[in-house]
């Protein structure tokens, strides 16, 4: 059961699983990501979601966002007019075919759709086309390990993602294949395993993590049992990229070390 939320924020979460369900009648792969996607995701732990104030105003949503592929790109596009969402134009033609930006005029709100990957400070992709993307992995959302990874890639991690990532390491255990409840380890570690930017940047955060566990624990937001269950998924999730056999460019890469930049600067947005 989902934590009470504003009427707005009702409509949007409401609004967000529909465009997906109304896709997918039409045999087009939407899903949804970012906090919303966080919350469908952990629907049980609405308790965590409370202790933790992950709630800190009273809009939780500021907009919707999807993934899709950019090889059904005009399939989208007709089908958000169909539900009456505005195509912002101006966006089309700076972020062409990665992204589009839409607009709910009457019901104040906006989406995005990310098409292929998430473009930030490092890239989380799920693929081009329907036959071999990660979509259909999971009903409603992008599956938890995209989710998770959505979260570490943040070089300037913030708290509302630290919270989420808590929340999503509750929620699901650790393992090496796909599965409803699970993230998959395995493919973290593979991906991570050819980027040693990434896997730094992953293995930094994993640290601000735990300290923030630890905080959160000693101030009564976490109880012991749920910061030993998270503190345990980390360290399941770690001994799986550092067991991962590296590629010959992370190896080089890590050469340079921290000496050399290894993230993407990008546009401040809400998360």
């Amino acid at each position: 059961m989902i934590p009470l939320l504003s009427t707005i924020d009702q409509q949007m979460l409401d609004d967000g699983k529909n465009v997906v369900e109304e896709a997918g009648k039409q045999g087009i792969f939407l899903r949804l990501l970012g906090a919303m996607g966080v919350r469908i995701n952990a629907a049980k732990h609405e308790d965590l979601f409370l202790k933790l104030n992950r709630l800190n105003s009273t809009r939780e949503f500021t907009d919707i966002d999807f993934a899709g592929y950019s090889s059904q790109r005009k399939q989208v596009m007709k089908l958000l007019n169909q539900l009456g969402f505005e195509i912002n134009q101006n966006a089309l033609l700076m972020h062409g075919n990665a992204r589009l930006l839409v607009h709910q005029t009457a019901k104040g709100y906006s989406a995005d759709v990310f098409f292929d990957r998430l473009h930030y400070s490092h890239d989380v992709a799920w693929g081009n086309k329907q036959d071999s993307g990660r979509l259909h992995l999971t009903p409603f959302t992008i599956p938890p390990e995209d989710l998770a990874l959505e979260k570490l890639q943040i070089h300037e991690i913030n708290e509302k993602d630290i919270k989420d990532l808590i929340v999503l390491f509750t929620a699901n255990t650790i393992g090496k294949s796909d599965g409803e409840g699970v993230i998959n380890g395995a493919y973290i570690a593979e991906t991570l395993a050819d980027d040693w930017e990434f896997w730094y940047e992953v293995t930094g955060n994993l640290d601000k993590v735990r300290n923030f566990l630890s905080r959160y624990q000693s101030e009564g937001m976490v109880d012991a049992s749920t910061q030993g269950v998270v503190l345990k998924r980390i360290d399941e999730l770690t001994a799986l990229m550092n067991d991962q056999p590296k590629s010959k460019k992370w190896q080089k890469r890590s050469e340079a070390g921290a000496e050399k930049k290894w993230w993407r600067d990008v546009e401040e947005r809400s998360r």
